[in-house]
């Protein structure tokens, strides 16, 4: 390993960057708008200066080590914080070529993705998405590496670096397969605590906020099955007796695809706020400055 910062060539950080995040040679010369032969040499150039084997190559491309996974957080934070504090504080160039890496849900990404991708298209055609999944356990890890770039999420973590930017607010509904018993009349509270139910996975060790306010007012749901997506909620509730608590926007645009019901939930909860997260390190950024006004400006068009 380095114990001296002057035997390291920082270009050669660029190129562990590119490689780490095209895993592909010919992808990240392009990224870079180096040659093949030139990249290679790079990373021939950092293994030796690091002392330690950092990509594998495989049919599938250029694997990383257990030990350039090690590496790639710091590397990538620090770039991150020389590129927003030595580069340029205006506008961001539309023009550019230039990739983003955004968390959030299956249903998130199914109702926000396709406008927001054809804003992209209009405005910003060479700007890329890389969506990654919504893992609560690493998401202040990442965000705080530059691993992440964003996060479009409900959850709140008490950490005086992570910044918020609420984007709308989202009622609850509860589905059910058409003619369900308990449901002829109209859902009750008493039969929605008698029902079995399918339910999204716990996260990061805390319920979701939809578990937080039942638990405060002592609300039971008997959960037979928990899932990791919300997409496959309105299926399984199609083809069983199982009730599905979702967000309201999702029950309604699922609702004739799945042929299923939807009804209020059976008592009085606040709305679910979904904000925009991201680091403080992020702030003065131009490209997710811009990327976080775009996907804002969207949230508002969008609400009902």
């Amino acid at each position: 390993m380095i114990t001296n910062l002057r035997q390291l060539d920082l270009n050669l950080l660029l190129v562990f960057d590119a490689l780490m995040q095209e895993q592909n040679l010919s992808r990240a010369a392009l990224r870079l708008h180096m040659s093949q032969p030139t990249v290679s040499n790079a990373l021939g150039r950092l293994r030796q200066q690091i002392g330690e084997p950092l990509f594998q190559r495989t049919a599938r491309g250029m694997l990383p080590t257990a030990q350039a996974h090690l590496l790639y957080g710091p590397i990538r934070q620090a770039i991150e914080i020389l590129r927003v504090g030595l580069g340029p504080q205006d506008a961001f160039d539309t023009s550019a070529d230039v990739s983003f890496r955004v968390s959030m849900n299956d249903y998130t990404s199914a109702s926000l993705l396709p406008p927001l991708l054809a804003r992209l298209k209009s405005v910003a055609p060479l700007v890329r998405l890389s969506v990654q999944n919504d893992d609560a356990d690493t998401l202040q890890k990442r965000l705080a590496t530059a691993a992440l770039d964003l996060a479009v999420d409900y959850l709140h973590f008490d950490d005086e670096d992570l910044r918020y930017q609420p984007l709308r607010e989202e009622q609850l509904a509860v589905i059910a397969r058409k003619s369900h018993p308990a449901c002829k009349k109209g859902l009750t509270l008493a039969a929605y605590q008698a029902c079995h139910h399918v339910s999204i996975q716990p996260r990061a060790g805390r319920g979701s906020p939809l578990e937080i306010v039942l638990g405060s007012a002592k609300v039971r749901r008997q959960i037979q099955l928990h899932v990791s997506h919300y997409l496959a909620i309105p299926a399984i509730v199609a083809q069983s007796d199982l009730l599905g608590t979702v967000p309201q926007r999702m029950a309604v645009e699922l609702g004739h695809a799945f042929n299923i019901d939807a009804f209020p939930l059976p008592l009085e909860m606040p709305p679910v706020q979904m904000s925009l997260i991201w680091h403080r390190n992020q702030d003065a950024a131009p490209g997710l400055r811009w990327l976080r006004g775009q996907i804002a400006d969207l949230a508002s068009e969008m609400l009902p």
